[in-house]
């Protein structure tokens, strides 16, 4: 089986074409600007508060923006609608464990990503119930579960027989 970030991009993919303007809401490492690159989209701006992430950073592809910044203020960044956004929330693989996205932050970044997104494209969240983020999940999808079902469809996808390992939300932006 693939990883819930392979799932997760799978889901992004029908998304995304050479004109395609995606968002990495949290870069981390950036497996998630790679992928969004290597589907040749036309730009990818991505999110990143980590000082040492930024500094690992060797991505050079003039298609790429790496905003150091919340991605809570993602919309002072963009002005353009989206096609594809990724969130991987948690805190980011070998680095600081302690600093961890907070679920506050997080639904702001959501919320904003969705005002972003353009009609029929689509959202991925990757959520991580351990400890440090089980509260964050529980908020984001309390918060996902009151939105308008003619506006979004939303989809969560999880591993019945492990309670404590990662999964998806997908979500797609419905026609008006």
């Amino acid at each position: 089986m693939h990883s819930m970030v392979e799932i997760s991009h799978e889901f992004l993919k029908p998304v995304l074409h050479p004109q395609a303007i995606c968002v990495d809401g949290t870069f981390g490492t950036g497996k998630d600007s790679v992928f969004f690159l290597n589907q040749k989209v036309k730009k990818v701006i991505a999110f990143e508060i980590q000082k040492e992430a930024i500094d690992a950073c060797t991505i050079t592809d003039p298609r790429f923006i790496l905003n150091p910044a919340g991605h809570e203020n993602m919309d002072e960044y963009i002005q353009e609608e989206i096609d594809a956004i990724i969130f991987n929330f948690g805190y980011c693989p070998g680095l600081d464990r302690s600093i961890s996205t907070k679920w506050q932050t997080s639904c702001t970044a959501v919320k904003k990503g969705l005002s972003l997104l353009k009609q029929k494209g689509r959202m991925a969240l990757v959520l991580y119930p351990h400890e440090q983020g089980r509260i964050e999940a529980e908020k984001i999808e309390s918060m996902l579960s009151e939105l308008d079902a003619y506006k979004y469809s939303i989809l969560k996808m999880n591993l019945l027989n492990q309670d404590k390992s990662p999964y998806i939300i997908g979500i797609e932006k419905r026609e008006k």
